[in-house]
């Protein structure tokens, strides 16, 4: 029996610098304790993402850990997430102080959250 390897596709993820740069120029940002997300459209049918953690965050591995549970929690939740947009996900302080003591649906539950805040806020600009 042959497993479907699920991946992050490639088209969902924001690479170019001028992406980034233009996102953290005129984006909109919401946070919370873990995350920092800036927003902005981007004129596709589909939403991209970016994630960026500090080198203060811990060594290399803790890094991708949290990299991997936040593209999984995208991956997984697709469906939730507002699409036309470019997305920034900043890791925070905290999120690494607490890393060790979290788990991924914890993470992931609380980017969910974040996300659903760029939707709310999207929609009351729009009917105001």
């Amino acid at each position: 029996m042959e497993t479907k390897r699920l991946k992050f596709p490639k088209k969902w993820r924001l690479k170019l610098r001028k992406d980034f740069k233009g996102l953290v120029q005129f984006g909109e940002a919401v946070q919370d304790e873990f995350f920092v997300i800036i927003y902005r459209k981007n004129g596709l049918e589909y939403s991209r993402f970016g994630i960026s953690i500090k080198k203060k965050f811990g060594k290399a591995v803790k890094r991708n850990r949290a990299r991997r549970w936040i593209k999984e929690c995208v991956r997984q939740n697709i469906s939730f997430i507002p699409q036309g947009y470019d997305f920034l996900v900043i890791t925070r302080k905290r999120f690494s102080e607490l890393f060790e003591k979290l788990n991924y649906y914890k993470c992931c539950e609380d980017l969910l959250e974040l996300l659903k805040r760029v939707n709310n806020e999207k929609n009351s600009t729009i009917n105001h």
